[in-house]
This record gives structure tokens, C-alpha cells and sequence, in this order.
């Protein structure tokens, strides 16, 4: 995968097309939920009828194929001031393509560059997954989608946004494996307070805690996690969790390092 200077479309953030790295705006909500629903799925056919429902949440008006023609038309402008052919947007009897490589979409890059960032990871290269990571955070300029008011698109980047705190979580551990114990500590705090039932950034902070020598602060982490867990959804902490707990107690080095997560 290229890297982050051959983007052509953003949808991490404010849906914009780009020329030599310079954002430029797509005019009107109809045609930026166009345009996104196309850019998820490069290179393929994408149904009238499926961007209908991301564009109108299934409710189109009576004018919906012209106005489908119309945002067509408006897209091709706005591709051909950023540099590419109108025939980049393909039209077909069934719907419409849009023709350009992943690797000219923002969320493919940081998609494929995390990909690569674990793998450095899992590697012990620390400090090139932390460089490769930063350039992929770097893509992200808001929620995904952030300017398009479409519901089902809205729900769609609130699953992208998903990626984006995984990709923040394995920052913490790449953190971690630096050395950089403080940093990494900060992030996970962060994590937990913003998702407070996963386990799992639970048991990254108690390590990262233990590892700067605050056994005390890994065992009180381990203790809120409980009381939430208990008092708001009614279960005990899972076998992970009182494991790592158990180890920290013992101060068992081997058991408690960081891993990859998911």
C-alpha cells in the first residue's frame, strides 16, 4: 500500500476529494453521501437501489433517479478538478463504479497500514510499527464521515470509528513495548473511561501499571474494573482479568507481558 500522500478521497473526517494533499470540498449533502457510499467498495458495482438507501435511508423522493443523475454529474466535476477523468465514475444499467485503487481512499490506506503495524508489532519492531501508526492515526481529521447526515451512513462510520480506537489501543501497546509506559498508560485510561466494560483494556492497564512499577495502581484498576462489571452489568471479571491479577500479586514477569490485540 502506497503511502498517505496518494490519497484522493477522505472519508475519515469531513467527506472531501484531494489534489496534492489540499482537501477539496464535495458541494452538497446528497452528493457527499453519493460519493461515500461508492468510495466503501472501489472498484465494484454498486446498485442504484443501495445508494438510494444510503443517500434517502430508504425514503427517496419521487425525483430520486434525476437527482441520482444529477449528483452523478456533479461527482465528475468534482473528480475532474482533482485531477482525474470523468470516466473515473463509471455508470452502468444497474448502478455505478467508482474506478480507483484502494489505496486512493484514506480508509484503505490506514486499513492495510494497521494491518502492517501488527505485524511489526507481533515482530518486536517497535519503533517502526510506531511510525507507521502515527502516519495512519495522521489520516483520521474527525469521525468518519463527519459531514454527512445520512443515518445509515452514520452507522456505518461509527463502525469505522470502532477501527480507530483498536488502532489507538495497539498506539498503547506499541507504547508499551518502547518503554513509554506513562504514554501508554494515558491512552488506556482514556480507552477505559470512553468503553468501560472491555476486559481487555482493563488487563493493557494493569500491565502498563505494573510495568512502571505501580503494582498498587494495577491492583486498584483491577478492583474498578469488578465494581463496574458487578454493579452495572451484573457479571464477575472473566478468567483474563483475575489471571493478570494474580500474576501481578505473584509478580510473575513471563505472565504479564503485553500482547497484540485483536
Amino acid at each position: 500500500m502506497d503511502t498517505c500522500n496518494d490519497v484522493t478521497i477522505r472519508l475519515l473526517g469531513p467527506v472531501a476529494l484531494v489534489k496534492d494533499t489540499v482537501p477539496i470540498p464535495i458541494r452538497g449533502q446528497r452528493q457527499r453521501r453519493f460519493l461515500a457510499s461508492l468510495a466503501l467498495r472501489p472498484g465494484q458495482i454498486i446498485s442504484k437501489e443501495a445508494i438510494i438507501e444510503d443517500s434517502w435511508d430508504g425514503e427517496p423522493p419521487l425525483t430520486v433517479s434525476g437527482q441520482l443523475q444529477t449528483s452523478a454529474w456533479l461527482i465528475r466535476t468534482a473528480l475532474t478538478e482533482a485531477g482525474h477523468t470523468r470516466d473515473t465514475l463509471g455508470s452502468h444499467d444497474r448502478g455505478y463504479e467508482l474506478r480507483m485503487p484502494p489505496r486512493s481512499i484514506d480508509l484503505f490506506v490506514f486499513r492495510e497500514t494497521v494491518r502492517r503495524v501488527r505485524d511489526l508489532h507481533a515482530r518486536g519492531k517497535y519503533q517502526d510499527a510506531s511510525e507507521q501508526l502515527d502516519a495512519a492515526l495522521a489520516l483520521w481529521k474527525g469521525p468518519a464521515f463527519a459531514d454527512v447526515t445520512s443515518s445509515r451512513l452514520r452507522l456505518k462510520g461509527e463502525t469505522l470509528d470502532e477501527e480507530r480506537t483498536a488502532a489507538v489501543e495497539l498506539r498503547a501497546l506499541i507504547d508499551f513495548g518502547l518503554g513509554y509506559y506513562g504514554e501508554a498508560i494515558t491512552q488506556l485510561s482514556e480507552l477505559v473511561d470512553r468503553d468501560p466494560f472491555r476486559e481487555d483494556l482493563y488487563v493493557s492497564l494493569m500491565k502498563a501499571y505494573y510495568a512502571e512499577g505501580r503494582q498498587a495502581d494495577a491492583i486498584q484498576v483491577f478492583h474498578r474494573a469488578k465494581d463496574i462489571l458487578r454493579e452495572q452489568i451484573g457479571i464477575s471479571p472473566g478468567e483474563r482479568l483475575t489471571r493478570v491479577m494474580q500474576a501481578i500479586l505473584r509478580q510473575d514477569e513471563q505472565a504479564l507481558r503485553v500482547s497484540t490485540p485483536a
